[in-house]
């Protein structure tokens, strides 16, 4: 189960060519790779012991605040907008952001069974490290491959800034998505920000009519 609970907790992502990225030192690698595995267990205990669906909802969020970044996630997935919005916009746009985050992926997480997250080599640029894995599962269905894009902080901590499943970064996905958005409003903030809010509306819909 660690492998699709890391996958699936957040939607957030950049594009990247390895070519440069090196290899990290051993200490930079058992750093990093113990992220990964740490955040895995702490969103298994959140599933294991929280079976109501706002108390699933608290626990990630928690989980969040304390994993990653959510402020660098939010300008990234802005784009070239984030340099336009306004300091106020911007606070309900990361608000709404985390909770859209929330109800799309920390909710799909009980519907997954005892996988496994085996975590596989890192690479690093700079404060950027990319932490690979691979989802196995007990029925014999072939591995998923998930890599993990972690930011080092100033004070040498990790954050988790995007994952990526199946080739897909999550974070670049929904960037694409707000900047079209945004195009067909012509920059309107506004327009975005109820477009995110009826994508909450309509997870929190389709929850309550599946009971």
């Amino acid at each position: 189960m660690r492998y699709i609970l890391l996958a699936l907790i957040l939607p957030l992502t950049i594009s990247f060519t390895t070519p440069g990225w090196a290899q990290d030192d051993a200490v930079d690698v058992a750093r990093a790779k113990a992220f990964v595995t740490e955040l895995a267990d702490e969103a298994i205990t959140i599933l294991r012991t929280q079976s109501a669906r706002t108390d699933r909802e608290d626990g990630f969020r928690k989980l969040l605040d304390e994993r990653a970044n959510m402020r660098r996630i939010a300008r990234f997935t802005l784009g070239t907008f984030a340099r336009k919005i306004s300091k106020e916009d911007f606070e309900v746009y990361q608000g709404l952001l985390n909770e859209l985050i929330i109800k799309v992926y920390a909710n799909r997480l009980g519907e997954y069974g005892d996988e496994q997250l085996v975590v596989g080599r890192s690479q690093s640029k700079k404060n950027n490290f990319i932490v690979k894995s691979q989802i196995e599962f007990s029925n014999g269905r072939e591995p998923i491959s998930v890599d993990w894009w972690l930011y080092r902080e100033k004070d040498g901590s990790f954050s988790l800034f995007d994952v990526r499943v199946i080739g897909v970064w999550m974070a670049q996905e929904q960037r694409d998505s707000f900047a079209s958005v945004l195009k067909n409003n012509r920059g309107d903030i506004q327009a975005l920000l109820g477009h995110i809010r009826k994508q909450i509306e309509g997870k929190k819909s389709a929850q309550k009519a599946s009971g």
